[in-house]
Parts: C-alpha cells; sequence; structure tokens
C-alpha cells in the first residue's frame, strides 16, 4: 500500500496531494505500531539479570529545603504524564583489575569495601504507561559536567513510549561538580578511592600515559544503583506503581567507551543488565556474551573512530550525514545548561553548550540537523525486543567503505551506505557532519536553512519533496532503523513546509 501511494504523488495523480500521502502513511504506520503493541503479551524470554549478583546501593530521596537538583529534565515531564525524584546513591564499591578500554575479558576484585554516595534522577511514568523497560544512563562528564545526552537526543520517544528512566552520576568529575554547583545538595557525595593498583603500581582505571584520579568505584556504582532500581523495594518504592521487567545500560561519546568498558569486563560478573545501547562510540565488544547490544554511530565521528566487527549479539548502525549531537539534542542541553548555569566558560561565566563549541567552528551555526535520536530510540526498541522475544536486532548497517578503507561519496559529496533519514537524504538545511579540525567543533558540523526559494529550486514542488521525506522514511523504518510512529512523524512534518 505505500508504495502505491508513494508511486500516485511521484506519478502526478491529482487526487494524491501531501494531506491523502500523510493520511494513508498513517494507517499503514500505525497498524504496525497496533501490532506490535499486541504482542508485548507474549511469553518473554529468560534475562541475563535474571541471576544477577551485583549488591543494590541504598537509595534516598534528596530533600534539602531551598536546593534544586542539577541536570532535572529540561522538558516538562508532566505534559508525558511523568514524575522527577533525585535519590542518594550510597554504598560499598569494589575496584576491578582489567576494567580498561579495550579489554575483552572478564576483570578481576581488587578489593572492595570502598564507601561511596552519588546521586541518580528517576524519571517515571504513569504505571499504565510502563512498557516494563528501565534505562539506565551513564552520564557524559566531558564538558566538565554531568550530561544525559542520550535522554537530551531522545527522550520525545522515550518519554512516548512509556519507559522509566535513571540517570547515574558515576565518575568524578561529575561529582565535583555537583559539589561546587551546591554544597548544601551535594557536599555529602564522594567517590573517592585510590587509581592505584597495589600490584603493579600502575593506574587502574587507565585515564591515559599520565597520573590520573581516575574513576575505580564507577563500574559498581551503576551496577548497584540499576540493582536497586530494578528491585524497587520497599513501602517506598523507587519507581512507584512500576514492575520492572528488563534493564537497559546507555551512554554517549566518553560515557558510550565506559558502557562498551563495562560490557566487556564488569557485565559477566555483575549480571545486572539485560541489553546495551551505545551511542558514538563503543569499542569493539566480545563474542562470547549472550546480551544483545546495539552502537548507534555517527558520521562525524567516523573518522576519529573505527568501526569494530560485530558478532551474534552485537550490533552498528552508522547514521548517514549526523553529527556527534545533533542541532535538537544541542538546543535540550542549551535550555538545561542556561537553566542550571552549571557549565562555567573560560570567562569565569556560565554558557551555553552551542556556546562551548562555537569558538572551535569554522562555520556557524553549528550542529547538523539529522536526528540521531530516532536511530537511538529504533536501536532500544530493537534490543527490547530482543531481550523479551529473542527477536534479533536489525543487522549491521555501515557506510560503504572502499577497498582502501575509504568512505565512499556521490558526486555532491554526500556519504554512501549507512542509517539514510529524510533529514539527510531531503534535507531543509544546507549541513554537514564536519566543521573545521578543531575539536569539539570538528565532530559538530554546521547547518545552513535553505531559503524558501532555495527549497523551490531544490524541490520543485511540496508533493515532491513529501515524496522523497517519505520514501526515505519508509525504507529506514522498513529496516528497523526508525520507529514506524517517527516514519509517520516526519511525513506529516514534511507537509506542512510550503514550496513552490
Amino acid at each position: 500500500m505505500e508504495k502505491r501511494i508513494i508511486n500516485r504523488v511521484a506519478g502526478g495523480h491529482r487526487a494524491a496531494t501531501a494531506a491523502v500521502l500523510a493520511a494513508a502513511l498513517v494507517g499503514t504506520m500505525l497498524s504496525s505500531v497496533a501490532i506490535e503493541s499486541a504482542s508485548a503479551a507474549s511469553p518473554r524470554t529468560s534475562r541475563a539479570s535474571s541471576t544477577a549478583s551485583s549488591p543494590a546501593a541504598t537509595l534516598t530521596a534528596v530533600n534539602v529545603p531551598g536546593t534544586t537538583a542539577l541536570g532535572a529534565a529540561a522538558v516538562d515531564l508532566a505534559h508525558y504524564g511523568y514524575t522527577e525524584r533525585e535519590y542518594y546513591a550510597d554504598g560499598k564499591a569494589n575496584r576491578y583489575r582489567g576494567a580498561v578500554a579495550g579489554a575483552l575479558q572478564t576483570a578481576s576484585v581488587i578489593d572492595g569495601n570502598w564507601p561511596y554516595r552519588t546521586r541518580v534522577l528517576v524519571r517515571t511514568p504513569k504505571p499504565g504507561h510502563f512498557n516494563g523497560t528501565l534505562i539506565v544512563e551513564w552520564t557524559n562528564v566531558t564538558i566538565g559536567v554531568d550530561a544525559d545526552f542520550v535522554f537530551a537526543e531522545a527522550h520525545d520517544d522515550l518519554l512516548r513510549q512509556g519507559y522509566a528512566y535513571a540517570v547515574v552520576s558515576a565518575q568524578n568529575v561529575g561529582v565535583n561538580r555537583l559539589k561546587t554547583w551546591s554544597s548544601a545538595r551535594y557536599g555529602s557525595l564522594s567517590l573517592a578511592a585510590s587509581n592505584v593498583d597495589p600490584q603493579t603500581g600502575g593506574n587502574i582505571d587507565n585515564c591515559g600515559p599520565i597520573a590520573c584520579s581516575g574513576d575505580p568505584l564507577s563500574w559498581d556504582v551503576f551496577s548497584q544503583v540499576a540493582a536497586a532500581l530494578k528491585a524497587n523495594p520497599g513501602r517506598n518504592p523507587l519507581l512507584p506503581g512500576l514492575k520492572v521487567r528488563d534493564v537497559i545500560a546507555t551512554g554517549q561519546s566518553q560515557s558510550a567507551f565506559r558502557i562498551s568498558t563495562y560490557y566487556n569486563t564488569i557485565q559477566p560478573l555483575a549480571n545486572v543488565f539485560d541489553g546495551f545501547v551505545a551511542w558514538d562510540r563503543a569499542g569493539a565488544e566480545r563474542t562470547d556474551l549472550a546480551v544483545p547490544e546495539v552502537s548507534v554511530n555517527s558520521e562525524g565521528l567516523s573518522g576519529l573512530a573505527p568501526t569494530f566487527p560485530t558478532s551474534t549479539y552485537t550490533r552498528a548502525w552508522e547514521v548517514a550525514g549526523s553529527t556527534h549531537g545533533s542541532l535538537y539534542a544541542a538546543q535540550y542541553v542549551d535550555a538545561m545548561f542556561n537553566r542550571d548555569k552549571s557549565l562555567i566558560g573560560p570567562n569565569g561565566q556560565p554558557e551555553s553548550f552551542t556556546q562551548w563549541v562555537e569558538p572551535s567552528c569554522a562555520v556557524l551555526p553549528p550542529f547538523s540537523t539529522v536526528p540521531n535520536g530516532l536511530v537511538v530510540s529504533a536501536a532500544l526498541d530493537s534490543v527490547k525486543k530482543w531481550i523479551e522475544f529473542g527477536k534479533p536486532a536489525p543487522p549491521t548497517i555501515l557506510f560503504t567503505r572502499d577497498a582502501n578503507g575509504q568512505f565512499v561519496r556521490d558526486a555532491n559529496g554526500m556519504i554512501e551506505g549507512g542509517v539514510r533519514l529524510s533529514q539527510f537524504v531531503a534535507p531543509t538545511a544546507d549541513q554537514s557532519a564536519f566543521n573545521g579540525t578543531a575539536f569539539p567543533c570538528l565532530v559538530s558540523g554546521y547547518h545552513h536553512f535553505y531559503t524558501p526559494q532555495e527549497l523551490e529550486q531544490r524541490y520543485g514542488t511540496s508533493r515532491n519533496y513529501v515524496t522523497q521525506v517519505a520514501q526515505a522514511m519508509f525504507a529506514a523504518a522498513r529496516g528497523g532503523y526508525v520507529l514506524p510512529y517517527d516514519a509517520v512523524a516526519a511525513t506529516l512534518a514534511a507537509t506542512k513546509v510550503a514550496i513552490g
């Protein structure tokens, strides 16, 4: 049906206006959503975390009058029927030998009983909207402050689908900024532990060739917080009215590397998580774990980070035209940083995420409009189905490379292969996944929205533009690399773009 409708538009049939196309797409795509929802009643497969061996952290509600939570959601959660709570997380953690980037073997315990206290933000839907899955994000601290970039990029889908969501401060950089931002609220936090291996004298957590404080407790902190949330115990449960069936770990960029290391070295010991989604970029994953993992990677970072071979339980999806964070994610993080005044610039004054990026840019404004979050959402959905029904995620999909490993591009310089969203193949902006030679703008790209005249020159008519959007999004949805809902939403949005 979809193909006939698109062909009618392309063929110029008068009855097949953009509105008719959109209505038909809604019918066909939403029917597939209904089928997927109905399948939720099917028997579930066994989970890796059914024999979890990690102890649970003790979580207590944060209640410090006159203070607010740093990094609280930068959208109206109530609009989605969600509530956000912040907890202190206390426990005792092990230090591990072998939990280092690039390792493909299970880590070993050096010692234990290192006390810690950190914090976790928990976003929960009403019980009737909960889909049974808790996502736990390892915050990115590259900027010097906690940032939940996965939630920033994909929050609309995640909240619409009914996930519970936890944001964990697992590293010293984030915890130390929390303490300087509000000593009254966060002064008791600590992830302090020696990073010196008593056997070798070297770093336990490999920060590089120079000495560093490291984060040797981060692995158990992440495990124990997730274990507590999954158990959801007591008269005052952490996730009121919810019963968690499965838990997915996620993280972006620096946190994706940590998630990848966790998968390889800690997951076999802790056995807390049922699945993993890493966004830009995970390292190589071991092949002997029956735990699903999908890595979603941008074009912007493709030249700086290699793509590793995948296996029975791992996948890699590369997204054409995408940057290390889209314009959509940047706007979310800007709103969060501007509200909290938590990111301090070189002049000692608060600044936004965009302002942090811009000095390294050759072209302004930064960021591509290609929404990584649509693919990240599909990856989370695929891992959820893999866990619950044993249905493997769609196959690895990479950019086309020649015999020398170089990316293949068309005559217009557009990369070939990968997930090809409508924002890439039928854009409303002149954009690139790259911008200059300096980090972070090198991987942040740029965009210039087309003028009405440029849109008309490129597409001719609204009908032609809608057709191109529909073709791209249907192809991505058929492959499983975007959700049906998002294909419909993109097509409906395209009908509102006036051209010609």
